[in-house]
């Protein structure tokens, strides 16, 4: 009977001491506000650096992972491996190309297995220039005026239209937002530019530049070089980039006993393709 008894109160004591046992707490996790943090429905560039973080607090935390993703497609993603900390800090910067809404996810792990997390959205927006980047090939046709007008000689005047000028553009981010730079090829002339992006137009800065030619006067072809503005614009509609402009140049003939002046003037056309 008096095992019974104390069998009993082995058991009973057992129980207690079960019942008694905490269960493990499931860690927690939030999200870093702080400044220069991106947080919920932020507005972004494609492109754009962005910074991300979550704090988490738990028992013996022992993993913190960081992911992007969109359209349930990892994108992006960072991890930090702890040691069965109380509380800890994961941040980390991504490089987003994409545009749309991303989810920014952070997952923590304790050692009991437990996980929590918190997720927001974001919208990355196509950069206003983002549409321009890129490499063109086309002709510019000219139409226009050269005059030329030499001491002892009758003046010269020639109409051209629509002469072909063949053009290699190639463009990349400038320093803002709504700002492209790049190189520019005509008739094998190599020019750097910059432009500002409005809407699906960019306007360029004027480009000045010295052009060598042939010049027929009175039956002579005279080589003769002449310096150059172009004010051009663009007008991009799905691949093709549209051209509008104007050419003015002056320049000085001195040949033999021969002194004079030549001018150009006219407009600029034609389109390029985004190859």
């Amino acid at each position: 009977m008096k095992k019974n008894i104390l069998f009993l109160a082995c058991c009973i004591g057992l129980m207690l001491f079960a019942s008694c046992k905490k269960d493990p707490v499931a860690p927690t996790i939030s999200v870093i506000t702080d400044t220069g943090y991106v947080t919920e429905n932020a507005q972004i560039f494609s492109g754009d650096i962005i910074k991300v973080g979550f704090n988490a607090t738990g028992e013996k935390l022992t993993k913190i992972e960081i992911t992007l993703t969109q359209n349930g497609t990892v994108i992006n993603s960072s991890q930090a491996t702890i040691e069965n900390l109380a509380s800890f800090s994961h941040t980390a910067a991504f490089t987003v190309e994409a545009t749309g809404t991303v989810t920014v996810t952070g997952i923590v792990t304790d050692a009991n297995g437990l996980t929590a997390s918190k997720s927001f959205d974001i919208l990355f927006n196509e950069k206003p220039n983002a549409k321009f980047i890129g490499h063109y090939e086309g002709d510019a046709l000219f139409t226009g005026i050269m005059k030329a007008e030499v001491t002892g000689l009758d003046p010269v005047e020639q109409e051209v239209t629509d002469r072909a000028v063949p053009v290699i553009l190639d463009l990349r981010d400038g320093e803002t937002m709504t700002e492209v730079i790049g190189n520019c090829k005509i008739n094998d002339q190599d020019m750097e530019l910059k432009g500002t992006v409005e809407g699906n137009k960019v306007t360029f800065e004027a480009v000045n530049t010295t052009v060598s030619f042939n010049y027929e006067m009175n039956g002579f072809n005279i080589p003769l070089e002449m310096n150059v503005t172009y004010a051009v614009a663009g007008t991009l509609e799905n691949k093709t980039l549209t051209l509008n402009g104007t050419c003015n140049g002056a320049g000085e003939i001195h040949i033999l006993i021969y002194n004079g002046t030549t001018s150009i003037e006219g407009t600029i056309g034609g389109s390029l393709v985004k190859q």
